[in-house]
């Protein structure tokens, strides 16, 4: 027996946290009325929940096209925070003409809550139509969804009125099939939301952070590769012994009592940070005063926005330790947006004699989520 369905998959965008302590566990439900006078609502599919994110991916729904509504009435698409009592995060009610249109066109679907507060977005990822798959799901897919002349009951109940015998044969709505500049678009970009999670993956393979995030501001359709972006970054200095020159005195440079100088500069940073953690292993020259140095500047257009030596002051041992900084709330990470730089700062001490050796310094930011 062959059966019609429709293939659909939803994506949750930059959903409003329900949680106090962690974040939400949306699951989508999606909604037909009741063919009753209360009006009320018959779910026809519910989703798994996703545990801990405000970006959820739900899997793909199959639904037959007996179950939906007629074509000018609304499905009710509504997220919840999966708990010990389900709280809604947002609704937004949609004929099915707008879905497909809304997945064609990329366009996100803001959903709100019952005070009319804004619930983040629901983003149709895929959206295809099966007119000739049997009830394994197999048979041909329509790529281009209900376009293209395919046709969708426009006035089926579920309680047809005809003997058993007869062929089921529901009233008919066609939908026009694509313009020339949904062609175009399809010919130029292709259609990034219906590739497979492996497909994905081999692509992500050989984009910087920075190509995603590009991805991710050009079109919402490439929201699938934001899972990609990388939670932690990782920055390297090369290890170095450097003497203080005899001639300089401590506070020739322009901070009180030292001699500032640039160790280097970090990679331009892609998000904003949550923490910036440093490991090193250093000594100064092993007698007399402690003076050497090392700290952190937050640099944007080449000018320091902010300086943390103050703060994280410590001066480099006689004898080789490790040392450790976690810098949380603190401009220069608070601070710290897209295209800033981490400029790393020594100073060794002045008056001849003074040495400040620096070994396998390694620094891991956390990265806020995009």
């Amino acid at each position: 027996m062959q059966k019609s369905s429709l293939a659909l998959g939803l994506n949750g965008r930059k959903l409003t946290d329900k949680d106090i302590f962690s974040k939400s566990d949306p699951y989508v439900v999606i909604s037909r009325r009741r063919r009753v006078e209360d009006g009320g609502w018959t779910p026809i599919r519910i989703s798994e929940t996703i545990k801990d994110n405000l970006n959820p991916r739900w899997s793909e729904f199959l639904i037959d096209l007996t179950e939906l509504p007629d074509a000018n009435e609304d499905l009710k698409i509504e997220v919840f925070d999966d708990g010990w009592k389900d709280t809604s995060i947002g609704v937004v009610h949609i004929t099915i003409s707008k879905l497909e249109q809304a997945h064609k066109t990329r366009t996100p679907l803001p959903i709100t809550d019952k005070k009319m507060k804004n619930g983040g977005e629901i983003l149709v990822r895929s959206f295809r139509m099966d007119f000739g798959g049997s009830e394994n799901g197999s048979g041909p897919i329509a790529s281009q969804g209900m376009s293209g002349g395919f046709t969708l009951p426009g006035g089926y109940n579920g309680t047809p009125n005809v003997h058993s015998s007869q062929t089921v044969c529901p009233p008919q709505t066609t939908f026009p099939p694509p313009t020339d500049a949904d062609s175009h678009w399809i010919e130029e970009h292709g259609d990034l939301c219906n590739l497979p999670d492996l497909v994905l993956d081999i692509i992500a393979e050989y984009l910087e952070p920075k190509d995603i995030l590009q991805l991710l501001d050009s079109c919402p359709c490439f929201e699938d590769f934001r899972r990609f972006l990388p939670k932690y970054q990782e920055i390297n200095g090369e290890d170095f012994r450097k003497e203080q020159h005899p001639n300089q005195r401590d506070g020739d440079g322009d901070c009180d009592g030292i001699n500032p100088e640039k160790y280097f500069d970090g990679p331009e940073m892609n998000q904003g940070a949550k923490s910036i953690k440093l490991n090193f292993r250093w000594k100064d020259q092993g007698w007399g005063h402690r003076k050497g140095q090392v700290w952190i500047q937050l640099i944007r257009n080449e000018e320091v926005l902010a300086d943390s030596r103050k703060q994280f002051h410590e001066l480099a041992p006689h004898e080789y330790r490790e040392r450790e900084v976690v810098i949380k709330e603190h401009p220069v990470v608070d601070l710290l947006k897209r295209g800033d730089k981490l400029r790393f700062m020594l100073s060794v001490g002045g008056g001849g004699g003074h040495y400040l050796t620096v070994k396998n310094f390694k620094v891991v930011v956390e990265l806020k989520k995009y």
